[in-house]
């Protein structure tokens, strides 16, 4: 007879492919260790992602179909009727496009599929912990806290009113986070910046900071010949070991491409740049991705820029293997992007590799601190293309480089992966605020 599975204890809710969402994977993997048991992740279906049960680096993940039955042929029909929208005449790609209406219902009316499976899993499974990732699914786990009594986690990855493409009425996604914040059993946040704006917005005490630093390797569970031959060179040779940058240079990109990441000036300050090629590696619509190489293309660069599919999170630093920096130009189109402490700077620094940042408040805060790298004043093409030549200077390279493996080896998973685990144990002792 089949031994029977675990218990699912803990169910971590994200309207995402999972894949690639090193966060959730890492919070699965601290659930398992304070609630023995099964953490389920549910997430949704997407175009490589197909609907199912998963097994993703080690975590068990369950993809809840995108839309409800029958809702394929009216969103065809409505999106049919109420056309494509245009491109931008100009070319500017500084912010995400409006949605049309069709879109707009697509979205809620997905959201809702979500809630109904999600709240069905919740039904047959009756875990103890809900953890919930961002907005768009805490009104899922409220409604699990509610229905089954689970204990309730809201984790904040970014100021939801105020994130990049934002559609819905502002009014209503704070008062929603109003509420959010005040009935979860603990609130979470990536960082500091996000932690202080949501204290004072919402008169409530400073949610703990959770920042998105990566898991040594062994942890994230790659296995795969190619991340192993790269990790073995990564680490016999070393990033600081080097007497300069490596040549050509090439500035690396990992995380979602969309606007706002500073793709689209650091491809207009490549021709300031002649030597310098330009790897963008992460999700992304494929309207943003032709746009880029359009840009590329009418500056003349085209053959410098290389845009590659995502790659698993335990796969990031084998990437980064050769990198001469890390791109992280986030532009401050909108508070959530402002106030960012992304996982692409620690993953940088974890691999070594000195970093171009923006002079976002958090984000340039943390690299002058630690002197990970340079920080750009302005965001025009020759602003950056300055700031990258100082960065690869010899000696400052060099330096930039031994500072980020010294920021790396005292800033590692292991002190997040206990706070996320007292936030846990305290939320199913009953000992939450």
């Amino acid at each position: 007879m089949a031994s029977k599975s675990p218990a699912v204890r803990s169910l971590l809710l994200v309207r995402n492919g999972v894949d690639h969402d090193a966060r959730v994977l890492r919070a699965a993997r601290v659930a398992e260790r304070v609630l023995p048991g099964t953490a389920l992740v549910l997430g949704v279906a997407t175009a490589t992602a197909p609907a199912g049960a998963a097994v993703v680096e080690g975590v068990q993940v369950l993809r809840l179909p995108a839309r409800p039955p029958g809702l394929t042929r009216l969103l065809g029909l409505t999106a049919r009727v109420n056309g494509a929208a245009p491109a931008p005449a100009n070319g500017a790609i500084t912010a995400a496009p409006a949605l049309t209406w069709a879109a707009r219902l697509r979205r809620i009316l997905s959201g809702l599929s979500f809630s109904r499976q999600a709240f069905s899993v919740a039904r047959q499974t009756r875990p103890e912990l809900v953890h919930a990732n961002d907005w768009n699914t805490m009104w899922t786990g409220l409604a699990i806290k509610l229905g089954f009594g689970a204990r309730l986690v809201y984790d904040s990855h970014e100021l939801w009113p105020d994130r990049n493409g934002r559609w819905e009425w502002r009014p209503w996604l704070l008062a929603g986070e109003a509420l959010f914040m005040r009935v979860a059993d603990e609130v979470i946040t990536s960082s500091p910046g996000y932690a202080e704006e949501l204290a004072s917005r919402y008169r409530v005490s400073r949610p703990l900071v959770v920042r998105n630093i990566p898991e040594p390797c062994t942890a994230a569970g790659s296995s795969s010949p190619s991340h192993r031959a790269s990790q073995e060179l990564l680490s016999s040779i070393g990033h600081s070991q080097l007497a300069g940058p490596p040549s050509p240079p090439r500035v690396v990109y990992v995380g979602g491409l969309m606007p706002g990441r500073g793709l689209e000036q650091m491809i207009d300050s490549l021709p300031l740049l002649p030597d310098v090629r330009l790897c963008a590696i992460g999700p992304g619509a494929s309207r943003f991705r032709m746009d880029l190489l359009r840009r590329a293309r009418a500056a003349g660069v085209e053959d410098r820029v290389v845009l590659r599919a995502p790659v698993a999170p335990g796969d990031v630093r084998g990437v980064l293997l050769g990198a001469a920096a890390g791109l992280c130009l986030i532009q401050p189109i909108c508070r959530s992007y402002e106030l960012s402490l992304p996982n692409k700077l620690f993953e940088y620094a974890a691999a070594g590799v000195p970093v171009l940042a923006s002079d976002a408040p958090v984000i340039a805060a943390v690299v002058r601190t630690h002197g990970l790298g340079q920080v750009v004043a302005g965001d025009g093409p020759r602003a950056i293309a300055t700031s990258l030549e100082r960065l690869l200077a010899p000696e400052g390279w060099r330096l930039a480089s031994e500072r980020a493996g010294a920021f790396a080896a005292g800033n590692d998973w292991r002190a997040e992966a206990d706070a996320l685990a007292g936030v846990y144990g305290r939320v199913v002792n009953g000992a939450a605020r």
